[in-house]
């Protein structure tokens, strides 16, 4: 019987694991001016390293929007662990629904990049478990009688896409359609948020 053998993975080394975070910052930045169109050389510019290196981390675009979309679902498991501590259901999903539109609304240019990136937004929600902590979420809160029986977690990944698709504009106001957002998913014959003024 031949046993196979197992190749121990080696640590990454220090300045690799450096380059790393320098190279997905640099891109978030690039993008956040050029969106698709920044070119790997620029971003390796921005991050003080070889092109190289940055395809030695990245051999492609898409696999440098994945890393990105990796590390926004990676903040966005925090905030629904985060919210799933709470014990009044109703705080827990507007706490939700309300730092997750800050972190969109703070990182505009990759919202919009991944709205037009919808693949590489599935892999990395699926890669950290978010629908299935949004339901566990909104299950509670339907289960307490706050927010309305026929939603489904499946409409939150939807409607926070919509709300990302109104960030180019200068004139939107995300904590008013956020509020909006909510009221539309409340119970009936619950208290309306106060919407900011216009």
């Amino acid at each position: 019987m031949t046993i196979p053998l197992t190749i121990p993975q080696r640590p990454q080394r220090r300045d690799a694991v450096r380059n790393y975070g320098l190279i997905v910052e640099a891109a978030r930045n690039c993008m956040a001016e050029r969106g698709l169109d920044a070119q790997m050389e620029e971003i390796a510019r921005a991050a003080g390293v070889g092109v190289g290196t940055v395809y030695r981390h990245f051999p492609t675009k898409d696999d440098l929007v994945d890393a990105l979309a990796a590390e926004r679902f990676e903040r966005l498991r925090e905030v629904a662990v985060e919210a799933l501590e709470e014990s009044d259901p109703w705080r827990s999903f507007e706490s939700f629904i309300r730092k997750a539109s800050k972190i969109q609304d703070d990182d505009r240019a990759l919202s919009e990049l991944l709205v037009s990136r919808p693949q590489a937004m599935q892999r990395a929600a699926e890669g950290v478990g978010m629908l299935e902590l949004t339901q566990k979420i909104l299950s509670r809160a339907q289960k307490a009688g706050v927010v309305r029986k026929d939603a489904d977690a499946r409409d939150i990944p939807m409607l926070m896409c919509a709300l990302a698709g109104t960030l180019h504009n200068p004139f939107a106001d995300t904590d008013r359609y956020v509020g909006l957002m909510l009221d539309g998913l409340r119970a009936p014959g619950q208290k309306q948020s106060k919407l900011p003024r216009r």
